[in-house]
C-alpha cells in the first residue's frame, strides 16, 4: 500500500545499507513488501564473496513527517520486543544490525533475516483441519510466554516518560486521551465524547490489572509466519511487526487471538495451551469480556484518526468507490 509515513529507498541507498553493515558486497535484487501501512520493509538480495544473502530491510518513518502520538520511534520500539523475546519460546527473526545514526537515510531501520515461508493469513485455506489445531496450540503457547515477560511500568515501550505510568488505568486512559488529542489536532469530524461516555462507568475495571505484561497487540494472521515442516504441517516460524507492543493487560492480545480462533474463551485447544505455559487454569469473566470491549473501542478510535496516511490517489479511489 502507499503510504505518507513510507521510506521509499533507491537502489543506490540500499546497496550504501547493505556496504555499511555487511561489507563489500553486491546487490543482486531487491523489492518492496507491499501489504502494509505504515513502515516500508524490503526483501534485498546480496552477494558477498561468491555467497548469496537474502534479507529484510524495514525502515522507520522520516524526521519531520507526521505520525501519531503512539506512533513515534516505533522502529526502536518493536526492537526493543525482539531483544525481549530472545530468551523466550516464541519465534522471531535474527536481528542483523540497527542503526539510529540517520547518516544514510533520514530514518532509523533494521536489518533482519529472512523468514522463507508465507504469513497464516496467505496459507488459510490450505490448512487442514488437524494443522490448524496445531497452529491454535502453538499461538496460545507463544501468547502466554509474552505474557510471562513484566515491564517496568504500564504502557508503550518508549524512553520518554510521558507514556509511562504507575497504573493500567492511567496508561489506557493515557492512550485514548492521545488518540483523540490527535483526531483533534487533525480536525477530524469523530464522535469524541459519545466514546468517553461509554468508556466513563467502566474504568474502574482496568483496576483488575495487577502487573505490566507484554502485550502484542497486533498478533493477527498477515503477523504470523508459517513454514511447512518435515512432518508435512505448518508450523509457526516467527511473530513479525511488534512495534506497538505495550506494557499491560494481556487480555489485550485476544482480540487479535479471537480473529484466529474465534472466541478464544471456548476454544479448548487454545486455553489448554494457554495454560500449559502460564501455569495457571484459563479464565474468562465478564468483567474481561468488558474490558476487552473497552480496547475494541481504542482500536476503532485508532482506525478513524490512521487516516492521515493514505496518498491523494488513494483518498480519491476510495471516494469513487463510495
Amino acid at each position: 500500500m502507499n503510504s505518507t509515513t513510507k521510506t521509499i529507498l533507491s537502489k543506490e541507498i540500499i546497496q550504501k545499507i547493505m556496504e555499511k553493515h555487511f561489507g563489500d558486497v553486491q546487490l543482486q535484487n531487491f523489492s518492496e513488501l507491499t501489504e502494509g501501512w505504515f513502515n516500508a520493509i524490503y526483501i534485498v538480495d546480496y552477494s558477498k564473496n561468491g555467497e548469496s544473502f537474502s534479507v529484510v530491510l524495514k525502515t522507520g518513518v522520516e524526521e519531520g513527517k507526521y505520525v501519531l502520538s503512539y506512533e513515534k520511534d516505533l522502529v526502536r520500539a518493536e526492537l526493543q520486543v525482539y531483544d525481549l523475546l530472545k530468551d523466550t519460546i516464541i519465534p522471531t527473526a535474527e536481528i542483523l544490525a540497527r542503526d539510529f545514526s540517520c547518516d544514510l537515510i533520514n530514518c532509523d531501520y533494521f536489518i533482519m533475516e529472512r523468514m522463507m515461508g508465507d504469513n497464516w493469513g496467505h496459507l488459510t485455506d490450505q490448512l487442514t483441519q488437524k494443522n490448524k489445531d496445531i497452529l491454535v496450540a502453538e499461538l496460545a503457547q507463544y501468547t502466554a510466554a509474552l505474557h510471562q515477560i513484566k515491564g517496568p511500568w504500564y504502557g508503550y515501550l518508549k524512553s520518554n516518560t510521558f507514556y509511562q505510568h504507575p497504573t493500567w488505568k492511567d496508561a489506557f486512559r493515557g492512550m485514548i486521551q492521545m488518540i483523540i488529542d490527535d483526531g483533534k489536532g487533525q480536525k477530524l469530524d469523530l464522535p469524541y465524547d459519545e466514546l468517553l461516555e461509554i468508556l466513563e462507568p467502566y474504568w474502574y475495571l482496568l483496576d483488575d490489572i495487577k502487573e505490566p505484561c507484554l502485550v502484542n497487540f497486533d498478533m493477527w494472521t498477515k503477523n504470523i509466519m508459517l513454514i511447512k515442516e518435515e512432518d508435512g504441517f505448518y508450523h509457526i516460524d516467527a511473530i513479525i511487526d511488534l512495534e506497538r507492543a505495550f506494557y499491560g493487560d494481556p487480555y489485550a492480545d485476544f482480540l487479535s487471538s479471537n480473529t484466529v480462533v474465534g472466541d478464544v474463551s471456548t476454544c479448548q485447544i487454545f486455553m489448554d495451551n494457554y495454560s500449559k505455559i502460564s501455569g495457571r487454569e484459563f479464565t474468562f469473566t465478564n468483567r474481561d469480556r468488558v474490558r476487552l470491549i473497552m480496547y475494541f473501542i481504542y482500536i476503532i478510535m485508532m482506525m478513524g484518526v490512521e487516516d492521515y496516511r493514505k496518498t491523494d490517489e488513494q483518498a480519491k479511489a476510495e471516494a469513487l468507490n463510495e
